[in-house]
């Protein structure tokens, strides 16, 4: 299938793309996490899904034991990040319950690693972050995201006790 364009329609849906590496790589506020993933750091974030509820995750950027598909990607496939402000991670507490449950059904370590590490990986999209916990420190993302307008009050206040106590104690340091 072919598609038609003009080259000034092709300039304005250039333009109008969204770019999440272009917000990934140059908010300020995302300094801290673009640090931490690139170390492989664990961090906390907590940011609203699809379906508006709230999920809270411990993740990390990759893991040793995941063996990546050798299967070419299509440009669609190379190009999701980019064009849907999301971020791809590793989340923690999958892996752990999938490597727990593969090694009770006799799974042999490497496999159960290789294995559980496939199905833990998560997409955030970056436009729902509420905020992220790295090294201690909290970056609240919730103004930044329009959360409260967008969400109400409920899902606003939906961090977890250690985001809260970060903001408390990095409150209790400005005084």
């Amino acid at each position: 299938m072919k598609l038609l364009i003009t080259e000034s329609q092709f300039k304005k849906l250039i333009d109008e793309a969204p770019s999440d590496f272009q917000f990934f790589r140059e908010h300020e506020s995302l300094e801290q996490l673009r640090d931490a993933l690139d170390k492989n750091r664990m961090v906390s974030v907590a940011y609203v899904k699809k379906d508006g509820t709230i999920r809270h995750m411990l993740v990390r950027r990759h893991l040793a034991s995941y063996v990546a598909s050798d299967a070419p990607k299509t440009d669609a496939q190379i190009n999701i990040p980019a064009n849907n402000d999301v971020k791809r991670v590793i989340d923690m507490g999958a892996y752990r319950k999938n490597l727990k449950e593969l090694r009770a059904q006799g799974v042999d370590d490497d496999s159960a690693k290789a294995e559980a590490s496939k199905k833990a990986w998560r997409t955030i999209n970056l436009k729902e972050v509420l905020g992220f916990l790295v090294g201690g420190n909290f970056v609240d993302l919730r103004q930044e995201n329009d959360i409260m307008q967008r969400y109400g009050q409920e899902i606003y206040d939906s961090l977890t006790k250690g985001m809260v106590n970060a903001m408390r104690a990095a409150e209790d340091g400005n005084d």
